[in-house]
């Protein structure tokens, strides 16, 4: 009999050690959580820079449609400020060059991001000014049947875009 209760007296809560593995996992799995939440934390504020320039879209678009189909080739001719009067709180400057508009990050974002870059370029139907523009971020694939204006000069790491950008 007291055999049977030495046994279950040993067999009560947990060893110093197994506790230790159970808190060596858990600190194991904070560490790589934390870049992920990090990374998604800047496709917010990608997205954020995104919205903000919403409405110099609408320069690029007018410019596009008064002009009979042409892009405006700086900043100047689509009517906006001059780049590095463009700010946001994560934008440095908005420059647009032959109708892209590229945004240069930097302001409250980590530093290994100042200075990325992450363009948006305009896609069209060909003789079909009146039909506007569409655009497309970073990489993205064209259209079927659409053209694209500008260059692509995104080089912020994939990891930092958001999903409308891949």
């Amino acid at each position: 009999m007291q055999d049977a209760m030495s046994i279950s007296l040993q067999q009560r809560g947990f060893s110093l050690l197994e506790l230790m593995v159970v808190i060596g996992i858990i600190a194991i799995l904070a560490t790589l959580a934390i870049p992920s939440q990090a990374g998604r934390v800047t496709q917010e504020r990608v997205v954020e820079t995104l919205e903000l320039i919403e409405t110099y879209k609408g320069n690029v678009n007018t410019f596009y449609q008064l002009s009979g189909g042409e892009f405006p080739t700086d900043n100047e001719a689509a009517g906006m400020p001059e780049p590095e009067k463009i700010k946001g709180l994560y934008l440095r400057k908005l420059e647009v060059r032959e109708g892209a508009i590229h945004l240069t990050l930097g302001q409250n974002l980590p530093k290994q991001l100042h200075n990325t870059i992450v363009s948006l370029r305009p896609v069209y139907v060909e003789d079909a000014v009146q039909t506007g523009l569409s655009w497309v971020c970073a990489g993205q694939k064209i259209p079927d049947g659409m053209q694209v204006a500008g260059s692509d000069l995104t080089n912020l790491d994939l990891q930092f875009l958001p999903g409308r950008c891949r």
